[in-house]
């Protein structure tokens, strides 16, 4: 049985973080959707890898799943608190960050306890008054209203390392870290959000 949230080390060599930045390269930029810029969010066709072992290999930690999405991530400015639970699949499943490149800086992914399965996921959480942010946690969530932090809880701290696999349930709450004020411009990474769709 799979934990909500967990990560691989070394899931990828260096050979393919290199085959895969190279891959990136090829393709034509996608700024994310909406109306704050953030993130290059580039789609591509799962089946275009430059290496055709990954799937294989995913499915040995996941069983067997399908791609809702597959594209890389070129983040620039830190994502707040959201879910990755609503891509017009029927049976999400895990979201799947693979870090690529972070220009030799600390950077994380946090994930939450709470859930966003449902579009009003804001209204329905509850202060936490048990839980306590270290310091070093509200630094690295100082991008994230205090509001919204009291109702929030943390489950595990994800800190990146190209070729490191992480991976959570798509409707867990997850956020970036404030990465700038750690003198980090822009973080990549492939991303792949799994279904259990037939």
């Amino acid at each position: 049985m799979l934990r909500k949230s967990f990560e691989i080390p070394a899931f990828m060599d260096e050979h393919e973080i290199t085959a895969l930045l190279n891959f990136y390269k090829t393709l034509p930029k996608t700024p994310n959707s909406g109306v704050e810029k953030k993130a290059y969010t580039t789609g591509f066709p799962i089946e275009s890898l430059p290496f055709k072992d990954l799937m294989p290999r995913l499915e040995k930690v996941f069983g067997k799943f399908g791609v809702t999405v597959s594209m890389f991530l070129e983040e620039f400015d830190p994502w707040n608190v959201h879910s990755d639970y609503f891509k017009d699949d029927a049976n999400p499943y895990y979201a799947v960050l693979i870090p690529l490149e972070v220009q030799d800086k600390i950077t994380h992914t946090l994930v939450f306890n709470e859930l966003g399965d449902d579009k009003d996921w804001k209204r329905k959480l509850q202060v936490k008054k048990n839980f306590k942010y270290s310091s070093y946690e509200l630094q690295l969530l100082s991008h994230v209203r205090t509001s919204l932090l009291s109702t929030l809880s943390i489950d595990t701290l994800y800190k990146w390392h190209p070729g490191k696999l992480i991976a959570w349930r798509r409707n867990l709450l997850h956020s970036s870290d404030n990465f700038p004020i750690g003198g980090l411009e822009k973080k990549t990474a492939l991303v792949l959000f799994l279904n259990k769709d037939d």
